[in-house]
């Protein structure tokens, strides 16, 4: 939620001279806050980080300067997009246009799908409620998602939803590594978190979700109320409800093992 603080001061860029807004410090959001709020940004200078996806093709400009014969089109992800999940993954936004006559033209060119870009640019016009971006300039950033990775992911929450803990950790532990983006690595922490959470094994869940919460640009309401379970009544996470016939004995939550223990000692077996 944008506080009042950061209206005042986008709609304040607004208002500037058109000389100043082409040349003053640029307004630091995210892709997703410009697609949700395009109006709030018209005639402003942005930056925010994107990730890749591929060239574009210009065919229908409207009534825009972004003509065929001076730009160059592409489209990207916002950085915090999860991508690994299919309707984040096809929701592409391609109203990215660079200047033919850019001198960073050829690195545009060589960009590979997935890379991370710093963009500074600016919302020229808002059409079917869409900014129309011209990027003035971009740089390349650290980290970068791979098929490896994705695959990862969308493999661990996919288990999770079928409350197959133990065989999602293992997916997931293959995902973070010093390229992954904090973005991603934010989520296989908070994933990790929660099932072992899930298997009653609170410190490694306590680990895992300070770790997320650390990396978090804003608070996560959600995640701090399971650390704070975790710390003090990990039990109400347990999830007691898993069907132990469709799980092998080495992906059992540890509880079950542990009343199975219990339970043969109280009857001799």
């Amino acid at each position: 939620m944008r506080t009042p603080l950061l209206l005042s001061f986008v709609l304040g860029a607004a208002l500037l001279p058109a000389q100043e807004r082409e040349f003053g410090k640029p307004v630091a959001t995210t892709l997703t806050e410009l697609r949700a709020e395009p109006e709030a940004y018209r005639n402003v200078k942005v930056v925010f980080t994107l990730q890749f996806a591929s060239l574009g093709k210009l065919s229908n400009p409207f009534f825009t300067r972004f003509t065929p014969t001076d730009f160059v089109n592409f489209y990207g992800w916002a950085d915090e997009q999860e991508i690994w999940q299919q309707p984040a993954y096809n929701d592409l936004f391609g109203m990215l246009f660079y200047n033919k006559l850019n001198p960073q033209l050829e690195n545009l060119y060589q960009l590979r799908t997935y890379d991370r870009l710093q963009v500074t640019g600016i919302v020229r016009s808002v059409f079917q409620e869409t900014p129309w971006i011209e990027v003035l300039e971009f740089k390349q950033v650290a980290g970068r998602l791979d098929t490896a990775v994705l695959t990862h992911l969308y493999r661990g929450e996919r288990l999770m939803e079928q409350r197959q803990w133990q065989r999602a950790i293992a997916e997931l532990a293959l995902a973070p590594g010093s390229d992954v983006p904090p973005a991603a690595q934010r989520k296989v922490h908070r994933n990790l978190g929660v099932c072992y959470l899930r298997m009653g094994e609170a410190a490694q869940a306590i680990d895992h979700l300070t770790a997320a919460s650390n990396m978090s640009p804003e608070t996560d309401l959600e995640m701090e109320r399971l650390l704070a379970i975790a710390a003090t009544q990990p039990a109400l996470e347990l999830d007691r409800t898993v069907d132990v016939k469709s799980l092998k004995d080495h992906e059992r939550p540890m509880w079950e093992a542990f009343e199975d223990t219990r339970a043969a000692k109280l009857t001799g077996r």
